[in-house]
């Protein structure tokens, strides 16, 4: 629409003329854009009250009922809604229940077991979502953890004098690429409570497990086949070695398979 002009005399006012303009429907609709794109400017992220977090898991303790299972994280900020973090802990897995069943016929004595947990992490906070500054908050992100478990056992057969025996060992390790979802919450600009919900991960399982000294072969063989068992039934995730096959454990073994990742987390922020 061009620009009208709607002009009109008064003789009462001694020939003065009064002119009208009407801004033309563009200039307004401009105007209006204007408006949108100032509306629509990226949120200025909050500054941190601080950037780092150090945080206690007690899930791999909880997880396998043993207290001696100490993981801890730390959490930095590298921007106002991005993170990078490292874990460590130590990891023990309790005493085998197919153990039990064999003292009748052989002694188990432990001479070294222990493990570790590693991960990196990634985290972004998702800042339209949040309300507070990060790293309170939801967040995505991605991860590489592993798992690494090794023991060691001297076994002899019990009631006899014979010098028939042996030592059982065996190691686990288990590497995870995966993403993560979670919620930290942040309590009086101090406390921590971090809560990763959603870990799906794409995980390599390998193991070895062997039986040496001057044991009877019969006796490996029944061992080897309740330790299968006991495996499955006490510990799922360690039983993705054995998925589908004949019962056999004694060697090594390695596969993929799908994994999932969750923690609860109590912390410090500072």
């Amino acid at each position: 629409m061009g620009l009208v002009l709607l002009t009109f005399s008064n003789t009462r006012l001694m020939g003065a003329t009064v002119t009208l303009a009407l801004v033309p429907d563009s200039a307004v609709q401009a105007k209006d854009s204007a408006d949108i794109r100032v509306q629509r400017k990226k949120p200025v992220l909050m500054e941190p009250w601080h950037w780092n977090v150090i945080r206690f898991n007690p899930t791999p303790m909880l997880l396998f009922s043993e207290v001696r299972n100490i993981t801890l994280s730390y959490e930095r900020l590298i921007t106002r809604n991005q993170s990078v973090g490292i874990q460590v802990g130590y990891l023990l897995l309790p005493r085998l229940k197919f153990l039990d069943k064999l003292n009748q016929i052989v002694v188990f004595s432990p001479k070294e077991k222990y493990g570790v947990n590693l991960a990196l992490d990634y985290r972004y906070y998702l800042s339209p979502r949040n309300n507070r500054p990060a790293p309170d908050g939801l967040y995505a992100g991605a991860f590489v953890s592993y798992y690494g478990f090794k023991f060691e056992n001297h076994l002899d057969l019990n009631k006899t004098a014979l010098l028939n025996d042996g030592t059982i060992f065996g190691k686990l390790n288990v590497v995870n690429l995966g993403l993560n979802l979670g919620y930290q919450f942040i309590f009086w600009k101090r406390f921590s409570v971090d809560l990763l919900l959603l870990g799906p991960a794409y995980s390599f399982y390998s193991g070895q497990l062997g039986i040496s000294g001057g044991l009877d072969p019969e006796l490996v063989e029944q061992i080897d086949k309740d330790l299968v068992e006991a495996v499955e039934e006490q510990f799922p995730l360690l039983g993705a070695l054995l998925g589908g096959e004949n019962l056999q454990f004694i060697g090594y073994k390695s596969t993929w398979k799908f994994g999932f990742r969750y923690s609860v987390q109590l912390g410090i922020h500072f």
